[in-house]
């Protein structure tokens, strides 16, 4: 019998990705898709970096781009001393 696996559902993207940044400083879309593959559901690297990608606009994430895979930040704030 062959394992049925959950499907891909936005919030749990926006989770898993806040759950990384939080406990690592930042994420990737590899990352992320590992850690729901993990739980149990079809993750494929497109759909993963597709959401991502839309999720990190709704956020306001910092992206950046190492050539190989995004790395997704939360906004970095900017103090001003005067």
């Amino acid at each position: 019998m062959e394992l049925q696996r959950k499907k891909l559902d936005p919030l749990v993207v926006r989770f898993i990705a806040t759950t990384l940044i939080l406990a690592e400083g930042s994420t990737t879309t590899l990352a992320v898709k590992k850690a729901l593959r993990q739980r149990g559901y079809e993750a494929r690297q497109a759909d993963v970096s597709q959401w991502l990608f839309v999720i990190s606009l709704w956020e306001n994430w910092t992206i950046d781009d190492n050539g190989k895979h995004r790395v997704f930040h939360f906004p970095r704030a900017a103090f001003s001393l005067q």
